[in-house]
Formats: C-alpha cells, sequence, structure tokens
C-alpha cells in the first residue's frame, strides 16, 4: 500500500521527467531546423512505474520523405542511478540518452562515466568506453548522423 507522500513523490518524479523529455524534443526540433527535408511527429507511449504509477510520455519520430529514420522513445524516469531515460532506436540500433545529476553514477567509489559535469542529458555510448556525451547539438548530430547515416 502506498502513502500520500509516495503518491505526492511519485508525481513530482513523473512531472520533472515529462518536462525534462519535452525540454530535450524542443531542442533536438531546434538543432535539425535547417534540414528542411526532415520530418518531426510526436505520438504517445505508456509508461508505468512502481514509483509514478502509469503515465503518458510523447515520443519523437524522426522520417525523411523516403523513411522512417529514428524514434526517440522514453523508458522511464525511474532509473538507477539516474534520473531518466530515452531509447533512440534507428535502423543501425539502439543508443541510450540518460538523464544523469551529481556527476553520474558511480561504482566501486569511482565515476562509471567520464565528462560529467552539469546534470542534463547524455548519450553515452554502447560501447566499453563509459564515455557520457552531453547533449548539446554536436553531439546530438554526431549520435543521430551515426544510428542513422543520415548525411547531416
Amino acid at each position: 500500500m502506498t502513502t500520500a507522500i509516495e503518491n505526492q513523490d511519485g508525481e513530482l518524479v513523473k512531472q520533472r521527467y515529462l518536462t525534462r523529455v519535452n525540454q530535450l524534443y524542443s531542442d533536438i526540433t531546434c538543432w535539425l531546423k535547417d534540414q528542411k527535408e526532415l520530418h518531426l511527429e510526436q505520438h504517445a507511449v505508456e509508461i508505468g512505474e512502481d514509483l509514478t504509477g502509469f503515465y503518458t510520455a510523447p515520443t519523437l519520430v524522426v522520417s525523411s520523405p523516403n523513411e522512417w529514420l529514428a524514434e526517440f522513445k522514453p523508458e522511464g524516469a525511474c532509473i538507477i542511478e539516474a534520473e531518466g531515460r530515452i531509447d533512440l532506436l534507428a535502423l543501425l540500433g539502439i543508443e541510450y540518452i540518460i538523464y544523469m545529476v551529481n556527476g553520474g553514477p558511480i561504482l566501486g567509489g569511482q565515476k562509471m562515466f567520464k565528462d560529467i559535469d552539469a546534470d542534463g542529458w547524455y548519450w553515452t555510448e554502447n560501447n566499453l568506453k563509459n564515455k557520457a556525451h552531453f547533449m548539446n547539438q554536436e553531439n546530438f548530430l554526431k549520435l543521430f548522423k551515426q544510428v542513422t547515416e543520415y548525411g547531416i
């Protein structure tokens, strides 16, 4: 049985996550604004988490005139050692965008990722290098090109 405080905390966590997701989508829209041939469209996905319960979150689909290129799909606010995750699904695989705070996760007394200097969304490379890239325009375009092979 959940208490009123847990319900309130869950609502705050959910709202903070949705605000952050929407801000990232706004940034992505801005970063891709010069790509006139690309089409961005939002859909919805239902997420269920113990703390927050079920809620609807926006996805962001990017396509060219000829094909679907990628989808940004929120996975939830309650992620171990992070405050949210969005999966970037594309033909060339899946990459993870994680909202990290306080320098990111620590394992065995050491930071798991290098270069986490500010709270925010980070692309964590899907390899063994333990690199996280702050989601700014330069890193976003690098990531987008890597997963879609779309020439930007």
